[in-house]
């Protein structure tokens, strides 16, 4: 039974990371396609993920202990769904060719103090809010891996709310609450839903 449990949510998981991969390259690529600071802004929890700042009555982010979830959600930029917004075309390739494995000059990726993501659970997705540009090539080369600096845990919460294509519609009231930035994240949130259960 165990077994088809986590099959079921490694399955999950993967559409999860289908669905928020587009999201991940615009976020990347934007800069090429603009001036220096016209680039796409960055992704903001909560705002950006709900349309609105939410009240405790609507939903409540859990903040988990950092310190005691280093390990267990470090995440994998050859893998996971981390996403970085560059918003500087001439940072963006001047980092191009430098981090990756030893024989950049840059070397393999490693964390350092002014890498920061926020992991949000239980869809495993990271959004970037400090050194967008390195872990970016990070990504691109497939290297390294980044412990969140911040880890929210929404499982409690999202029987609160459903996603109806295009608003979060309170589950209560069943009145239009606010609209995600992109469809794709009350997508992923109703795939969430299917992992808790």
């Amino acid at each position: 039974m165990h077994i088809i449990y986590q099959k079921k949510n490694d399955a999950l998981h993967d559409l999860i990371k289908i669905i928020m991969r587009p999201i991940q390259a615009e976020h990347i690529r934007n800069a090429y396609l603009n001036s220096p600071h016209c680039a796409i802004t960055e992704i903001k929890f909560p705002m950006d993920f709900f349309g609105f700042f939410p009240t405790d009555q609507e939903i409540k982010s859990k903040n988990l202990s950092h310190e005691d979830s280093l390990e267990k959600y470090s995440l994998k930029l050859s893998s996971d769904i981390v996403l970085p917004t560059c918003w500087h075309p001439s940072s963006l390739i001047c980092n191009l060719g430098s981090i990756g494995h030893q024989a950049r000059p840059g070397g393999e990726f490693t964390q350092s103090g002014n890498h920061s993501v926020v992991l949000i659970l239980p869809m495993m997705i990271g959004i970037v809010t400090g050194g967008n540009h390195s872990i970016t090539q990070g990504i691109l080369t497939g290297n390294g891996e980044i412990s969140p600096s911040d880890l929210i845990d929404l499982s409690d919460e999202l029987n609160k709310i459903y996603f109806n294509g295009k608003h979060w519609i309170s589950s209560t009231t069943n009145q239009i609450i606010g609209s995600p930035r992109y469809p794709e994240f009350g997508w992923i949130w109703e795939i969430a839903k299917l992992l808790t259960k």
